[in-house]
């Protein structure tokens, strides 16, 4: 696969507020960026520089090989000549256009025959399953339905580059969960080159073949899903991307000491001095018995349980420490709050992160 997408330092300014600083990321031909992040990091912004809404205020930014934006070199492509198509969380179909209206608006206005664009509007209506459905009116469908409909009106003008602004965040949460899932084939089976916004982990991780964290405007971390969750690269990455305890500590002669007395030996040249360390909770069980004996792969840990939840899937128990830190893990049973527990996790999922 070539470079389809291409930004390099890009920076964008709204007044005296770095918005994006210095973003740097490549996506490849065929994949799905996510942009991924908590609320203000800028991942709507880079979007918008993307598609052509905004002008970049430094850096480059390049698709399929052709230059986009460059404040230095003075070039900046206006949205409609960058052949890309957006969805957006508000849909924008017309009201007083039926299905097939909808989808095939952008293909009328280029200029398409009447058979081809039938043809092309039959085509993508049965990809996002919904020939049945041309001769309806916007106001005649479900949520679910009219999100389908605003994809297949992007995807009919075959764009060489498809942006989706958080385009199920309106949805339920059942609806939601099976539109992503069907979405995510649609993507791979249409080949389209695809960015993605949205602040759903799970969205992020069924969707993306790459995801890009973003946070105060700059990149935290880009990786594909199963590295982003078991290898964060830092503190706010491994907070914010799954359940995770962080636990403080500090180097002593190649060791990393947890609440003072833990030793786990460092083996990774890498390991800072001190920061916290990460341990996912579905690696953690809490233990209303302490354990007959410690084994050299295990980390035991003794607390007091604070409370326990019932998740649907799992209990999870939290416990605090006597350091004061807090500890989540996964229990059998109800423990009651002040009785004294164990946390019991292996020293191989453990991961040692600066702050």
């Amino acid at each position: 696969m070539s470079v389809y997408l291409q930004c390099q330092g890009l920076r964008k300014v709204f007044g005296a507020s770095v918005v994006l600083d210095d973003i740097s990321l490549e996506v490849q031909e065929g994949q799905c960026l996510v942009l991924l992040g908590p609320s203000g990091c800028g991942k709507t912004t880079l979007l918008n520089v993307i598609s052509g809404m905004l002008a970049a205020d430094g850096g480059e930014l390049r698709c399929n090989g052709r230059l986009m934006d460059s404040a230095a070199k003075g070039v900046h492509v206006p949205i409609q000549e960058r052949g890309l198509a957006m969805v957006f969380q508000d849909l924008s179909l017309w009201p007083h256009m039926s299905v097939a209206e909808n989808v095939g608006f952008g293909l009328r206005i280029r200029g398409m025959k009447a058979n081809d664009r039938r043809h092309r509007i039959d085509t993508v209506l049965e990809q996002v399953e919904m020939g049945g459905f041309r001769d309806r009116m916007p106001n005649e469908l479900s949520g679910g339905q009219q999100q389908r409909v605003a994809i297949a009106r992007a995807l009919a003008v075959q764009p060489s580059l498809l942006l989706l602004d958080e385009p199920l965040s309106a949805l339920d949460a059942r609806l939601r969960e099976d539109l992503k899932l069907e979405l995510a084939g649609l993507l791979r089976e249409s080949g389209v080159t695809a960015v993605y916004v949205t602040h759903d982990q799970q969205e992020a991780f069924a969707l993306g073949d790459q995801v890009a964290v973003l946070h105060g405007g700059r990149l935290a971390q880009l990786a594909p899903p199963e590295k982003l969750y078991d290898s964060p690269c830092s503190a706010f990455v491994a907070r914010f991307i799954g359940s995770s305890n962080l636990l403080p500590f500090r180097q002593l002669d190649g060791y990393a000491l947890i609440e003072d007395h833990i030793a786990i030996r460092v083996l990774a040249a890498d390991v800072p001095m001190e920061g916290h360390c990460m341990v996912r909770r579905e690696a953690v069980g809490v233990l209303d018995k302490q354990p007959f004996a410690e084994t050299s792969d295990q980390v035991i840990l003794a607390g007091v349980c604070e409370q326990t939840h019932f998740l649907g899937e799992r209990k999870e128990a939290q416990l605090r420490l006597p350091s004061g830190e807090r500890l989540r893990g996964v229990t059998a049973g109800h423990i009651p709050s002040g009785a004294p527990v164990w946390a019991r996790f292996p020293k191989n999922a453990v991961r040692f992160l600066a702050d």
